[in-house]
C-alpha cells in the first residue's frame, strides 16, 4: 500500500515539473527526440511539452492510470525506459517531446487487465489512429509505445 502511495506521489511531482518546464522557453530541438539526437535528448524529451494543452492532455491522462488503475513506481520506470529507448528509425526529423510514450506504454501495460477489453481497444486504436492523422504528433512513437507495453503486459499476466 505505501509502495502505491510513493507511485502517486511520484506521478504528482514529474506533473508538477513537466508543468514548471512548459514555462520555461527551451527551443525542442535541444530537448527533443529525433532522428540524430543526442542520447540525452532521450532521457529528458518526456518531460516538455509543446504548449499547455498538450501538456494538460498528458497530465490527466497519466494521473487518470496512476490514480484509477494503481500503477506501481516500476511500472513508471519501466515505461520511462522503454519509451527512452525508441527505435531512431521510427522517429521524424522534428522534434516530439511529451510524456505520451510513457502514457501509451501503460495504457499497453493494463491492456489485458480491463473489464471491457473490446471498448478499450477501440478507444486506443482511436488515439492511436489520431496520432498519425494530427500532424506534429508523434504516431509510431505512440505505437511503439503501446505495443512494447502490450508485450510487457504479456509477459506480466497471472497464469489461470
Amino acid at each position: 500500500m505505501v509502495r502505491r502511495k510513493e507511485a502517486k506521489i511520484t506521478a504528482l511531482l514529474v506533473v508538477g515539473v513537466t508543468l514548471v518546464l512548459c514555462f520555461l522557453n527551451v527551443p525542442f530541438s535541444e530537448v527533443g527526440i529525433m532522428k540524430g539526437c543526442a542520447f540525452a535528448s532521450r532521457l529528458v524529451y518526456h518531460f516538455f511539452h509543446a504548449s499547455l494543452l498538450h501538456w494538460f492532455a498528458n497530465a490527466w491522462c497519466l494521473l487518470s492510470l496512476f490514480f484509477i488503475y494503481n500503477m506501481s513506481l516500476r511500472e513508471l520506470t519501466t515505461a520511462f525506459v522503454a519509451s527512452s529507448l525508441v527505435p531512431l528509425s521510427i522517429l521524424p526529423e522534428l522534434p516530439t517531446v511529451g510524456l505520451s510514450g510513457i502514457c501509451f506504454f501503460l495504457m499497453g501495460r493494463i491492456a489485458l487487465s480491463v473489464r471491457r477489453k473490446l471498448y478499450y481497444q477501440a478507444w486506443l486504436a482511436v488515439y492511436l489512429a489520431l496520432g498519425f492523422l494530427f500532424p506534429n504528433s508523434n504516431g509510431w512513437l505512440h505505437l511503439y509505445c503501446y505495443l512494447i507495453g502490450l508485450f510487457i503486459g504479456f509477459l506480466n499476466m497471472p497464469l489461470r
